[in-house]
C-alpha cells in the first residue's frame, strides 16, 4: 500500500507548500497529492481553496493575484504550529516540482471550475507533461467530467483519476478512461473494490487519519492511502507488510 501525504502533509506541516512537502519526504514519504489553480498571469500555483484567506489571511482568490504575488504570500495561517516562513509561499508547480525531485508519484488535484479555466489547465498540464516519459510520475484527477474528457484529447498519455465520494460513481469513472479512484473512504466497501480491481483501476482512498481505518483499508486491498499524518500512516503500513 502506497502513502500519499495530503497537500504535502496537512496535519504535520503547513498545507500544499513546498516546506510542507519536503517535510513529507523527510519523514519517509514519497508521493503527494496537491492542487491546482490558476493564478492571474495564467500560472498553475498550488492551493486547495478557491480564496486565500484560510491559509494566507489575504483577500482574493488565487487568480487574482500572478503567481510572483503568490510567491510572496506566508501560507501557514490555517495549520499546524510551524516556526520557519522558508518555503510556506503559496508555490508554482513547476517550483514544488523542481524542489521535489525524490518524490515517485503525485496526485495532482484539479478544482471544478468554468470550461475556459478547465482548459487552460489542461493545456498547461499537456505543455508540461508532453511525452509519457515526462508524465511518468503523475496522475490527474479531478471531480470535473470535463476535465476528464479535456485531458484525454489532450494527452491521453497522462494517467488521470476521477475523484468520487460515492461507489455510485464508478461507471463514470470506467466511461472516462480513468485508471485512478480517488475515493472517499466511505466509499471503499468489497463490492467496488473488487469492481475497480477487475478494471485495473489503483484505488487511493482519501482523507485517512485514523490508524484503525488504515489497517482496515490494508486488509480490504485499497491501493493507497492519501493521509494528513504520512508520519502516523508509514511506519504503520510497514509493519503491516512484514
Amino acid at each position: 500500500m502506497q502513502i500519499y501525504g495530503h497537500r504535502g502533509a496537512a496535519g504535520e506541516a503547513p498545507e500544499n507548500t513546498i516546506a510542507g512537502a519536503l517535510h513529507a519526504i523527510e519523514r519517509g514519504t514519497r508521493y503527494i497529492e496537491i492542487d491546482l489553480q490558476l493564478s492571474r498571469d495564467d500560472q498553475l500555483v498550488v492551493i486547495h481553496d478557491k480564496t486565500l484567506k484560510r491559509t494566507t489571511e489575504v483577500w482574493g482568490r488565487p487568480r487574482d493575484y500572478d503567481a510572483k504575488k503568490l510567491a510572496a504570500m506566508d501560507a501557514r495561517a490555517d495549520g499546524p504550529v510551524w516556526s520557519s516562513k522558508k518555503n510556506c509561499e503559496v508555490p508554482t508547480l513547476e517550483a514544488l516540482l523542481s524542489a521535489t525531485r525524490k518524490l515517485k508519484g503525485y496526485q495532482l488535484e484539479v478544482k471544478p471550475d468554468s470550461r475556459a479555466n478547465i482548459r487552460r489547465v489542461s493545456s498547461h498540464l499537456t505543455e508540461r507533461f508532453k511525452t509519457a516519459a515526462a508524465a511518468r510520475k503523475v496522475v490527474v484527477t479531478s471531480s470535473s467530467k470535463y476535465l476528464h474528457q479535456c485531458l484525454g484529447e489532450m494527452a491521453p498519455h497522462i494517467k488521470r483519476g476521477m475523484v468520487i465520494s460515492r461507489s455510485h460513481e464508478v461507471p463514470t469513472l470506467l466511461e472516462l478512461g480513468c485508471v485512478y479512484s480517488a475515493m472517499h473512504w466511505s466509499a471503499c466497501d468489497h463490492y467496488t473494490i473488487r469492481k475497480l480491481k477487475k478494471a485495473g483501476v489503483h484505488i487511493s482512498a482519501w482523507t485517512v487519519n485514523d490508524a484503525q481505518m488504515i489497517k482496515n483499508l490494508y486488509k480490504m486491498k485499497v491501493d493507497s492511502v492519501i493521509t494528513d499524518y504520512p508520519s502516523m500512516a508509514i511506519p504503520l503500513v510497514t509493519a503491516l507488510q512484514r
